[in-house]
């Protein structure tokens, strides 16, 4: 966050982990079919990796270095929850929206 450089879409599978467990993060997760249930189209915008997003970033649009911060959380939780599950897997798309 202190180069101010925004992401938008910080998750695990868009990071790439090399030799002596560097990690670099790219952004290739829409590129993939595997990973087409990681995002959702809400009312005509674009898709969206809603269970990676911040509450100003799901209602408003708005995308920041701290949104950012939420969603590196987030991935922080994936990679301790060794990515067996989706981010809040309990609640239906719908549920996340309504519970920002």
């Amino acid at each position: 966050s202190s180069l101010n450089f925004v992401h938008r879409d910080l998750a695990t599978r868009n990071c790439l982990v090399g030799k002596n467990y560097t990690i670099k993060i790219a952004d290739f997760g829409m590129s993939r079919n595997l990973y087409s249930g990681d995002y959702y189209r809400i009312q005509g915008r674009a898709v969206l990796p809603i269970r990676w997003m911040s509450w100003e970033s799901i209602l408003l649009g708005k995308f920041t270095t701290a949104s950012d911060v939420w969603a590196f959380g987030v991935t922080l939780w994936e990679t301790f929850t060794f990515c067996q599950e989706q981010p809040y897997s309990q609640l239906s798309d719908e549920q996340v929206i309504e519970n920002t």
